[in-house]
């Protein structure tokens, strides 16, 4: 319920805020790019401004979403390290576990008593 009333708190004022600024920004803008053969743009099209504003916020989303993901990588690598580590250490404890019931179990088969074998905890 708390996370709906944020969501709405949030998002609603921020949709209308987008919304105004389409509505406000419909204007068609000239966009070339700086690339010119024989003294005219390569590369010209017009679009409505808040279609390019939007479009460059996309675009430094990505690249920032990019460059935050490598800058992590040494981070999502020390990660799976310890997790096969832990992985190792689980099938080790395991193992000695195991070990350890049967020299119970062969203990109390020499002793020949019914007694259970000393543990410790």
């Amino acid at each position: 319920m708390i996370k709906r009333l944020v969501t709405l708190l949030i998002l609603v004022p921020i949709g209308v805020v987008v919304i105004a600024l389409a509505v406000a920004n419909r204007q068609p803008v000239d966009v070339t790019l700086p690339l010119e053969v024989a003294g005219q743009p390569m590369v010209l099209f017009t679009v409505p401004l808040f279609v390019l504003a939007f479009l460059m916020v996309f675009l430094g989303m990505v690249i920032g979403s990019t460059a935050t993901w490598f800058s992590q990588g040494k981070h999502r690598k020390s990660a799976r390290a310890a997790k096969v580590e832990a992985t190792k250490q689980g099938f080790e404890a395991q193992k000695h576990k195991e070990r350890a019931q049967e020299l119970s179990q062969t203990a109390n088969t020499a002793t020949g008593a019914n007694q259970p074998a000393l543990t410790r905890s």
